[in-house]
């Protein structure tokens, strides 16, 4: 039974996940842009985890340093590959920015190897192999329909969360999931405000794009990471990685439904090889170390 319930609380986190770049593209379709829907999304998102942790009265004194450190890693870190992620909605459709983002597995994989030596694994080089033949596909089978600055800024937030795992896995050590969370997106929050009252970005938008910008906030950054840590603490690691390819599923899925976006036969395929090339790379293997596992959990922590 604890099981099962960790299974269901870790699908209902990669289907919250899945839905971010929904209620973006909807909040954009009603009047948002991206600077106003990230500032609402994350301000509403550290509201919300400052009052979990009062109500739960976690200890959220970690000692200044480490304080400083988890707001640099949402204003600097975390931010940059939200907004990336954000701008690519603006040309390209969302189930390819959610499967060209979905290879942030396999760069973590390599980025480990060439800064902290990690291990390399035959179940790394088939998952690197296979992502790389899934964006082949998504992309040069349709070159001629895939706006490039979209796939760029996609990959961009691939490779800026990447960064931000790799790093963040030596910060968070020893701190509450919650504290962490909390800290981050308060960092987020600052840093989008801030960005968008320089630039002018923020603007007066319509209630319908309020509505679906707080849905970002509440279902897919909040009850995700709540979720997540809930099946995460009853299935393991490993378990909840794989469940949690499903975010991108979900993503394409709901985007065929609500925006007819519909991809081409070699895009779907590649999508596919994307996916099994996660599965793989989550696979227990007897080379794979613990600190991998953790990595991987690291990684999924505030998407």
């Amino acid at each position: 039974m604890n099981k099962k319930l960790g299974f269901l609380f870790t699908a209902i986190s990669g289907t919250c996940f899945g839905f971010l770049p929904i209620f973006a593209k909807l909040a954009y379709n009603n009047g948002g842009n991206t600077s106003t829907v990230l500032s609402i999304r994350f301000t509403v998102a550290a509201l919300i985890m400052w009052t979990i942790s009062f109500v739960l009265k976690i200890d959220y004194k970690v000692g200044k340093t480490k304080i400083i450190h988890l707001i640099l890693l949402g204003s600097i870190g975390y931010n940059s590959t939200t907004a990336a992620y954000f701008y690519a909605l603006n040309f390209i459709s969302t189930p390819l920015v959610a499967l060209v983002f979905y290879t942030n597995p396999i760069i973590v994989s390599v980025l480990s190897y060439f800064i902290i030596k990690e291990k390399v694994t035959k179940g790394k080089m088939t998952a690197l192999t296979l992502s790389s033949m899934g964006l082949i596909m998504i992309v040069g089978f349709s070159i001629g329909n895939v706006n490039i600055v979209g796939i760029a800024y996609a990959a961009l937030a691939a490779f800026t969360y990447s960064i931000y795992v790799i790093v963040g896995s030596r910060i968070i050590r020893g701190i509450n999931p919650i504290i962490v969370t909390t800290y981050v997106t308060t960092g987020c929050s600052l840093m989008a405000n801030l960005t968008g009252m320089i630039s002018g970005g923020l603007i007066r938008i319509p209630y319908t794009a309020w509505l679906y910008s707080i849905m970002t906030a509440v279902f897919a950054t909040v009850v995700a990471i709540i979720t997540f840590y809930e099946g995460m603490k009853r299935i393991g690691p490993s378990q909840t990685a794989i469940i949690s390819t499903i975010e991108p599923v979900v993503s394409t899925i709901m985007a065929a439904v609500i925006f007819n976006d519909i991809l081409s036969f070699p895009q779907i395929v590649g999508g596919i090889l994307i996916i099994v090339g996660i599965v793989v790379l989550q696979r227990p293997e007897e080379e794979v170390s613990e600190e991998l596992g953790e990595l991987t959990v690291e990684q999924i922590e505030v998407d």
